[in-house]
């Protein structure tokens, strides 16, 4: 038992975005098929990606990411009083229950509405972690995320929606008109 926590904790591969990117990086994984968390810097920024053989699973942005709550907020599928009345369950509870099952359990939201959003919450994260072309990034296997809702897609399709994404992103509105 002892052998395999070691193992869980040692860095299988790592190295500098700049000298192999971003996306060599997600091929290897998809490739060749491993499972693990990719924690991925670049100050002051950090990512952490889950992967299933390969398959993206979840993943999230530690700075600068838009919330769960501030994304039904905006997307008007919540109001800002159901969210402060669930967030102040939530930290009464200090952090027990999830923002999502607090919100499920209000009827404030239904299931496939919270894990669409959860999913594009992930994809969000996905999609910034492309467009950084420094810093560092560390894979070790065989550790998973707890989420319950995850995402189960490959990395080739996301790369794509990726490019369409960010090359969207970075159209001048004047170009449009």
């Amino acid at each position: 038992m002892q052998n395999d926590t070691k193992k869980r904790l040692a860095v299988d591969f790592q190295g500098s975005l700049q000298v192999l990117t971003i996306e060599s990086v997600l091929q290897i994984l998809y490739f060749t098929r491993l499972s693990g968390k990719l924690i991925l810097l670049n100050p002051p920024e950090k990512a952490t990606l889950f992967f299933t053989k390969g398959k993206l699973s979840w993943g999230t942005l530690h700075t600068q990411q838009k919330q769960l709550g501030r994304r039904l907020v905006d997307k008007e599928v919540i109001t800002d009083e159901q969210l402060n009345e669930c967030l102040k369950i939530h930290l009464n509870e200090k952090h027990k229950e999830r923002l999502g099952e607090i919100l499920l359990k209000k009827g404030f939201v239904q299931m496939p509405v919270l894990q669409a959003n959860l999913k594009d919450q992930v994809k969000d994260a996905f999609f910034e972690v492309l467009t950084w072309d420094k810093g560092t990034f560390a894979f070790v296997s065989e550790l998973s995320s707890d989420e319950e809702i995850v995402l189960d897609e490959r990395i080739d399709h996301l790369l794509f929606e990726g490019v369409v994404q960010i090359d969207r992103d970075s159209k001048d509105p004047e170009d449009e008109e």
